[in-house]
């Protein structure tokens, strides 16, 4: 990985960040043990800004594809059970790593998911 966010709601693969020059992961807590490349990677625990910066994101990910696992994590009262995995050496600051992932969440936010779904069918049928 070398830039951007992602979030990964399942199992993780052994050694996962082997290699990650950038960007930042969040992955579950109870999923973390033992598989990450401490090599490569540092482990924090979330701050209140990722919380709900990763709330949006998961809120977006449950309108689109009703996931049970996404619906349980919002449905959860406090900090979500997640944790950042970021390089030893990131570059730049958490909040500009987000930056455009929350630029387009917001823009995509503007306009309602059946119109993206629609847009997106005629552009396909087009």
């Amino acid at each position: 990985m070398t830039g951007g966010v992602v979030l990964v709601l399942g199992p993780l693969g052994l050694n996962f960040g082997s290699g990650m020059t950038g960007g930042l992961a969040y992955v579950l807590r109870a999923e973390a043990e033992d598989v990450l490349h401490r090599d490569f990677v540092t482990v924090e625990d979330i701050s209140t800004a990722e919380d709900a910066w990763l709330r949006e994101v998961l809120q977006e990910h449950l309108d689109r594809t009703g996931s049970p696992r996404a619906a349980r994590l919002l449905s959860r009262r406090g900090t979500l059970p997640l944790l950042r995995v970021q390089p030893i050496h990131l570059q730049g600051t958490i909040e500009s790593t987000w930056q455009p992932v929350l630029a387009k969440l917001n823009s995509s936010l503007a306009v309602p998911v059946e119109a993206q779904h629609a847009a997106a069918s005629h552009a396909v049928s087009v």
